[in-house]
């Protein structure tokens, strides 16, 4: 993918999670009820609203009323209590994407599942470059035994694969939050970005710039943050890049598995799940797979830098005489 059409991929993948709420929810944007204006009655919970669905508003509203609905009038986690239970419906004119096995709309829940899978890669990726990056640049300073230490440390961890850790410790102590599955979605991309930040910086220390600014009287400490460090951001923004890659494609995996985000959040691996288990059905798997794979490879996309053209030179014909 190239490096413009993977950032539009990222814009309108995160704009997605961000908005979520504006784009697939069962209650209105504006919503005009008895004399009262409510602004955003789908993300602010009033008093007056408490505990009432979109059909319990659509039902109160008379003539003077009025509403601003979402594009996707569906929340990701509810079914639409009019009329009969649709479950596993194929797209329509009313569900879009159709719908699951419990009767949720599958583009609200594509949409909402966006949102997970920016948090765990926006987590993934900030974890393993604060922790990673700090690890790497501390191996390289040190150098000696606290190098070989920290480097055989990423060693160990970088040989199990993240979704084993995953699945074991949700296995061990249950399954968590958000939170502790990024931790641990996080550790092998921590050793990845060790080992880049470590190799980066020790190359830059090699430098003759470096070996100048410790003739000039620059403490290591100086010579390490103030002229190596610099160095290392662009091999660092490469494996961050990466990291929030796999992080979504970890996600996906994990709730394919049913070790995923906990309920009731919606995730892209559940609705590959469901299509696996109810015969492959096609409006499931279809856009779910398609989103996996345009967020893992923007951010692949993000991670290659453009090649350099080669200088080339006009061509100069002899003087003549």
């Amino acid at each position: 993918m190239g490096r413009r059409l993977a950032v539009a991929v990222v814009v309108v993948f995160a704009a997605t999670a961000v908005l979520a709420d504006v784009l697939a929810s069962d209650r209105p944007l504006l919503l005009h009820l008895d004399g009262r204006l409510y602004v955003l009655p789908n993300a602010i919970d009033y008093d007056a609203l408490a505990g009432r669905s979109g059909d319990d508003l659509r039902a109160a509203m008379d003539r003077d009323d009025w509403a601003v609905w979402p594009p996707v009038p569906y929340a990701p986690d509810t079914v639409r209590t009019r009329g009969a239970l649709r479950v596993l419906e194929p797209p329509s004119a009313d569900h879009w994407l159709g719908t699951d096995d419990r009767g949720r709309d599958v583009l609200a829940r594509l949409i909402h599942g966006a949102r997970t899978a920016a948090v765990l890669a926006l987590g993934v990726a900030g974890l393993a470059l604060a922790v990673g990056g700090a690890l790497g640049a501390f191996a390289a300073w040190r150098r000696g035994l606290v190098d070989a230490a920290i480097m055989a440390g990423c060693d160990v961890v970088a040989a199990v694969p993240g979704i084993v850790v995953v699945v074991a410790a949700q296995g061990l102590i249950g399954r968590g939050g958000l939170g502790a599955m990024i931790a641990l979605v996080a550790l092998p991309r921590v050793a990845a970005l060790a080992r880049v930040v470590r190799a980066a910086l020790a190359a830059a220390l090699a430098e003759p710039y470096c070996d100048a600014a410790r003739a000039a009287g620059a403490s290591e400490r100086r010579v390490v943050v103030r002229h190596a460090l610099p160095h290392a951001a662009g091999p660092a923004a490469v494996a961050t890049a990466l990291s929030a890659a796999t992080a979504v494609l970890s996600e996906a995996a994990l709730g394919f598995v049913g070790f995923g985000a906990p309920p009731p959040a919606a995730s892209w691996g559940e609705l590959l799940q469901q299509a696996h288990e109810n015969g492959l059905a096609w409006w499931l798997a279809a856009p779910a797979g398609t989103a996996i794979a345009l967020a893992a490879a923007a951010f692949d996309g993000l991670a290659h830098r453009p090649r350099r053209q080669p200088l080339t030179l006009p061509a100069v014909s002899p003087p003549t005489r």
